[in-house]
């Protein structure tokens, strides 16, 4: 991972259009803010906060084994690049808080409320009961930074990958109101392949063109089932395209003729 030492005066740049931050060779140029921490007994030694960057991206733990992702084309791009980040640094985590308007929506189990992620290496060493501790620690210091999330790979899953994901799945679990992401660096890699692969075919999907949303597909075999107090055994993606919500809104306020 590159990261320049780029300090800003504030954020406002963070919502630039993903186009404008993706150089000629895939590589994504994202302005965070890391939070140094220490004490944590482990190589963590920060954390990557993005900040309202992501404001279309709402997580849902799993409602009988099944997670829900839904973001926007641009969110899908970004946070494809934020699992590369975090794949690509032993020493950081990144964590993504719920944007405004995160309300709750109905289930099978009940209602179901939208969660903020940390998403990190395994060789961090973070253990989920490490996130209140983290978090109170985060509010003591910070730096806006410019991090380079290397350029995404084809999307197709090498064997490779799915014989390390069988041996060593990613963990999947819920710790003081946070979702807690952990793999190894080529699962988080992937992952980021394959959400920037949905994300690049948002544009071309006619159900988002004709009702504002899509699903765009699932997550299986990734996540370890059994080692987690949240049992996953899908994480489904959902593309949520506000500007066509917005059009048809017009469009039915709109009197005829």
């Amino acid at each position: 991972m590159g990261v320049d030492d780029e300090r800003t005066g504030g954020h406002d740049e963070r919502a630039r259009d993903d186009e404008r931050t993706r150089a000629d060779d895939g590589r994504m140029r994202l302005r965070v803010t890391s939070h140094p921490v220490a004490g944590t007994g482990s190589g963590l030694s920060r954390i990557l906060s993005t900040g309202p960057m992501l404001r279309n991206t709402f997580v849902l733990p799993p409602d009988r084994q099944v997670g829900y992702l839904n973001a926007s084309r641009a969110d899908l791009l970004r946070l494809g690049a934020l699992f590369r980040v975090a794949a690509t640094s032993p020493h950081s985590a990144v964590h993504v808080p719920v944007p405004p308007g995160g309300r709750p929506t109905s289930s099978l189990g009940g209602e179901s409320r939208p969660l903020p992620m940390l998403l990190a290496r395994e060789d961090t060493g973070l253990r989920p009961s490490d996130w209140p501790d983290l978090r109170r620690g985060m509010r003591r210091a910070s730096t806006p930074l410019t991090v380079t999330a290397p350029a995404a790979r084809p999307p197709e899953r090498p064997d490779d990958v799915r014989r390390r994901a069988d041996r060593h799945p990613a963990r999947f679990a819920e710790h003081a109101a946070t979702i807690v992401i952990t793999a190894r660096a080529e699962l988080l890699f992937w992952i980021g392949d394959w959400l920037t692969d949905v994300g690049d075919g948002v544009a071309r999907d006619g159900h988002v063109h004709r009702h504002g949303e899509s699903f765009l597909g699932d997550i299986v075999g990734f996540f370890d089932p059994e080692g987690t107090n949240r049992p996953m055994h899908a994480f489904c993606v959902v593309a949520v395209e506000p500007i066509f919500h917005r059009a048809r809104w017009r469009q039915q306020r709109t009197p005829a003729g």
